[in-house]
């Protein structure tokens, strides 16, 4: 396989639910596998017979999901219908008995069913609800299992990116989306309506529903039409998608008064148009309180929770709001609507309802199977509505293994080292980094540098350029940088870790994708236009990931403490004449460009070359380089001393080479000492990193084309870099 595999084949995981995606509960098993299918193959067990035939759904989003045919492969279960719909529901029974099984609970009552609750205790191991009010309502109910907060991922994105439509001038348009059920509180709304806006041409209320629950919606037209209510209209039966947010985006103010919301998907998608909300301050409405032209409306008084569908039973209680309340909040509202700090706010309604997006949300879904991925993914933005207990946690990593390693999905990506330079096979690890963790379905980039595997793969010892370690020195990361993600030593030493769900890139991979991170086009890159954008995109990545060792970050803190203390800082990175054929023309900077552009730099910035508060950090690896840099500017100059540097008897041999010698790889430092594996070691590598760490903290760098110039750009994006060229 040549990388991460975006596909649904051999799924682990299975979704089982209602797959006509219109209908609330619908929506619940569409989240579900467009979030997980984002980070793992995914398949899913239609509730409704017929579907269950065909070979795969397609999600809203396009996506492609498999329908399970044999549940013997899964590992996973997520049940997402009604949990027991009365005594003809038989849809528990598709539940594997071998698998670790999620329950989905939404119900908008204070105390579940006991049928629900004992299902629950017996036949699942975890709880999943997608409101924070739901936990206490399970835990009130006697629900024994671990319960995890996520909220159902909508696909809010392209409702987010419209313009805001402010309300027509002098006229209002009210709207509900919502199923007409006596529970909805629709009666309710009609009457408030009535009360203050009857016989008004400039408000009028759309009502609409998928569903109509016994003849709830001929009680309710007729109640209109007794009323007189020619600016209510009312209608139901299936609406597309795009009619939906047609409805909703045509209208100013969304409504719900419902007597109990396990979630209200309906008020989250006119957030994401910026739409002002009066909503019954119940469930799930609540948490969308608290934002600028979001109105709720208290209850007053408890009915009982009465379930029809559920062979009439009632289950606790529910809240209801008065009339005249509900009558006050749509005056406040419509007035709100109508005022210019409507469309002031929008944009912070707008913010809230992005918090329930798939984009927002797919690591938290995530994080149920995989418990431990929020380690790589920390950069993005943690939603405020989630809750994952450690109880939850501590459960998934039983059954699944850590990092849900025995769920087999090739979900890390390994860079290996190479015959390179250190800082070509580190920038390499950084590129995957970079973008790789961008990808849901990667749950970590390691670098997998053990020098017995690398002389394994390359079947032999002769290389040109690598150096940086001993086969029995391990990982060879962990001799420069503490352990990535909170993973101790051990496990980055362990190949059956780092090996389990991981893949190799393809050979290139990484140039093709980031072409401009290699020496061979590097000079393009430092003219990009795009060069500082992308050096702060690296420098987010690098620090939140990549730190040295404490040990060694304390022999770089001392270093600067005493010799980069100077007012301004000069690094100057001086290589070695055989680097030639990295560089532009195939030409080199002499040292006396160096020398000449320092002394060109202090006289632009009036900085007095002999007695000027300014200092010089050089980094070379030719110890010629170091003597003249001291004869021309005496103690101004710093640099390390305990470096294996080409001696100038070293240079002298090098430069009696003919020219075409002089210009082949094989020259370099690193490239003698990489030719006798017995010289090999990470003191190679932490004197190249050492450098480059110092010119970081300076504050501006003279380089030439090198995979180190690029690091150190990076590493501190406020560097000023001058490129030095023949």
């Amino acid at each position: 396989m040549s990388g991460l595999d975006q596909t649904n084949a051999r799924p682990e995981i299975c979704i089982i639910g209602r797959c006509r995606f219109e209908s609330g509960i619908g929506s619940i098993t569409y989240s579900l596998c467009e979030a997980l299918a984002r980070n793992f193959p995914v398949c899913v067990l239609p509730t409704e017979p017929d579907i269950r035939t065909w070979d795969h759904v397609m999600l809203p989003s396009g996506r492609i999901i498999p329908v399970c045919k044999d549940t013997s492969a899964l590992k996973v279960s997520i049940f997402c219908d009604v949990l027991w719909n009365g005594q003809y529901d038989f849809n528990l029974h598709l539940l594997p008995g071998h698998t670790l099984n999620y329950a989905h609970i939404v119900f908008d009552s204070d105390e579940l069913p006991s049928r629900w609750v004992s299902e629950i205790n017996e036949r699942f191991h975890l709880a999943i609800v997608c409101s924070p009010h739901l936990v206490k309502t399970l835990r009130n109910s006697r629900v024994e299992r671990p319960i995890a907060c996520v909220p159902i991922a909508l696909d809010l994105e392209p409702l987010l990116v419209e313009p805001f439509e402010p309300p027509r001038a002098g006229r209002t348009r009210f709207c509900s989306v919502a199923a007409f059920h006596p529970r909805k509180g629709t009666r309710l709304l009609i009457d408030a309506f009535a009360e203050r806006f009857a016989g008004r041409s400039d408000v009028e209320l759309v009502l609409h529903s998928n569903i109509a629950f016994g003849d709830t919606f001929t009680r309710m037209q007729r109640l209109i039409d007794d009323l007189g209510l020619t600016n209510v209209k009312a209608s139901h039966g299936p609406l597309s998608v795009a009619d939906k947010n047609a409805l909703i985006r045509n209208s100013d103010v969304f409504v719900n008064f419902s007597r109990g919301e396990g979630y209200s998907i309906g008020p989250r998608e006119a957030m994401a148009l910026g739409k002002p909300l009066v909503l019954s301050d119940v469930g799930g409405h609540a948490d969308l309180a608290g934002q600028p032209g979001v109105f709720m409306v208290p209850t007053a008084f408890s009915v009982p929770g009465r379930y029809p569908e559920i062979d009439n039973l009632v289950f606790g209680e529910q809240r209801v709001v008065e009339t005249s309340a509900v009558a006050e909040a749509l005056e406040q509202a419509r007035a709100y609507a109508q005022s210019e700090e409507n469309a002031r706010t929008a944009q912070a309604r707008r913010s809230r309802a992005a918090d329930f997006t798939f984009t927002r949300l797919s690591t938290s879904f995530a994080e149920l199977i995989n418990p431990d991925i929020s380690r790589f993914r920390s950069l993005r933005p943690q939603p405020r509505d989630v809750s994952i207990p450690e109880e939850f946690r501590a459960r998934v990593r039983q059954t699944l293994g850590r990092s849900a390693a025995r769920v087999a999905s090739v979900r890390r990506t390994l860079t290996p080292a190479y015959d390179a330079g250190f800082f070509s096979v580190f920038n390499a690890f950084m590129s995957h980094l970079v973008w790789d963790l961008q990808e849901d379905r990667c749950h970590g980039v390691f670098p997998d540098w053990d020098v017995g595997r690398l002389i394994e793969r390359e079947g032999t010892t002769k290389f040109t350029s690598f150096c940086y370690g001993k086969p029995s020195e391990g990982n060879v990361w962990l001799k420069l940088f503490q352990p990535l993600y909170g993973y101790t030593e051990a496990e980055m030493n362990d190949r059956d870790f780092l090996y389990a769900n991981a893949t190799f890139p393809a050979m290139r991979h990484n140039e093709k994708r980031e072409p401009l991170m290699t020496y061979v086009h590097a000079y393009k890159l430092y003219q990009s236009r795009d060069f500082a954008f992308w050096r702060q995109q690296y420098h987010k990545v690098f620090a939140e990931h990549v730190r040295l060792r404490p040990e060694l970050a304390a022999e770089i803190d001392a270093f600067a403490a005493r010799n980069l203390k100077a007012g301004f800082m000069i690094a100057a990175h001086v290589r070695h004449p055989s680097h030639v054929m990295e560089q532009p023309n195939a030409a080199m900077a002499h040292n006396q460009v160096y020398i000449d552009r320092i002394h060109q730099t202090l006289r632009r910035r009036g900085i007095d070359a002999d007695r000027g508060d300014w200092g010089l950090f050089l980094a070379t690896d030719q110890d010629r380089v170091v003597r003249q840099f001291r004869d021309e500017f005496g103690e101004h100059v710093v640099c390390f001393t305990d470096v294996r540097r080409t001696s100038i008897e070293e240079d002298a041999r090098f430069e009696s080479m003919s020219e075409a010698d002089r210009k082949k790889e094989g020259q370099q430092v690193q490239h003698l000492v990489a030719a006798n594996p017995e010289t090999w070691t990470t003191r190679m590598a932490w004197e190249v990193i050492r450098d480059a760490y110092a010119m970081a903290r300076c504050h501006l760098l003279l380089h030439v084309v090198s995979n180190i110039s690029t690091a150190v750009a990076y590493m501190n994006p406020d560097v000023e870099l001058e490129l030095c060229r023949a």
